[in-house]
């Protein structure tokens, strides 16, 4: 478990100086509350949700990565990719992306947590690139299952932590929630995470999204401990809202500031190393709770 002082022990602390990007989940609840008043059913209408197409295939700065395919509970079929570990046995992490792009995209973004032959699966969602099937928030959450699912199958022995970035971070929460996906997994990181998405809908509106995307709900059910990294200037996701998961995991979570302007769309290799640190003393802290 990480413990309040951890920190300072680790020196967990990010200091980054790219400017805001403007815009965000409040723009976006807008956009999709004029989907829904339009005549769409879905109250988290298809406005959140950004897939672009496949473009040339990626190039990368490091190892490559290999495809590999992750089936759902309802059968869809989902591509990511893969950097094993290159220590036997190694821990992996499971980078479940952002609102928008694909799996290249994502992995782009991700393949600064495959250094120094670290493990990384990056996700991917229905719909999303060539992958078949609507992106919903079911969905997405039965997708993140299946990506859990495959890391115990790719490494068995190894340790198993979710990131979660952006939209990303409720998908992460919602699975590590889940009893079945749960107990497979070490840890928990989330980027950038909102705590109620219903929190950036308009007032009078406001209880058509009570049941959407709820991390305040789902962290309280998260039983491993959870990292939770935010900027402290992110004027689309305020700072209160890492303040308030915080308080909504009863002791399971630590806030790790990010300072500086910081969005939580920004380049990860900020921010690689010091959550691998921190995933490392909570492997740690695991191995040795369990002699």
């Amino acid at each position: 478990m990480i413990d309040a002082a951890a920190n300072a022990r680790l020196g967990l602390r990010v200091e980054e100086k790219q400017r805001l990007r403007r815009g965000g989940f409040p723009l976006i609840a807008a956009a999709i509350l004029s989907t829904m008043l339009a005549g769409c059913v879905n109250p988290v209408g298809r406005s959140l949700y950004q897939p672009a197409p496949l473009a040339t295939t990626p190039t990368w700065t490091g190892r490559t990565p290999r495809l590999v395919e992750a089936i759902a509970a309802d059968g869809v079929h989902l591509q990511g990719w893969f950097w094993p570990p290159e220590t036997p046995g190694g821990a992996v992490l499971i980078y479940v992306p952002r609102r928008a792009g694909n799996r290249d995209i994502a992995a782009k973004a991700a393949q600064a947590f495959a250094r120094d032959g670290r493990g990384v699966l990056v996700a991917s969602y229905r719909g999303y690139g060539d992958n078949p099937g609507v992106p919903d928030e079911r969905g997405l959450y039965q997708g993140g299952r299946a990506f859990v699912d495959l890391a115990e199958r790719l490494v068995p022995d190894g340790k198993h932590f979710l990131f979660g970035d952006g939209l990303g971070a409720a998908v992460a929460l919602h699975v590590a929630a889940d009893t079945s996906a749960g107990k497979c997994l070490d840890g928990v990181v989330t980027l950038g995470a909102f705590d109620s998405f219903e929190r950036f809908v308009p007032g009078l509106e406001r209880g058509l999204y009570a049941a959407a995307f709820d991390n305040f709900a789902a962290i309280r059910r998260v039983t491993v401990p959870v990292l939770v990294m935010h900027g402290r200037k992110d004027e689309v996701v305020p700072f209160a809202a890492a303040e308030r998961l915080r308080a909504a995991a009863g002791g399971k979570a630590l806030v790790v500031p990010i300072d500086g302007e910081a969005y939580h769309s920004f380049d990860l290799s900020h921010i690689a190393p010091v959550v691998w640190r921190a995933l490392d003393q909570i492997a740690a802290e695991g191995a040795a709770a369990a002699k």
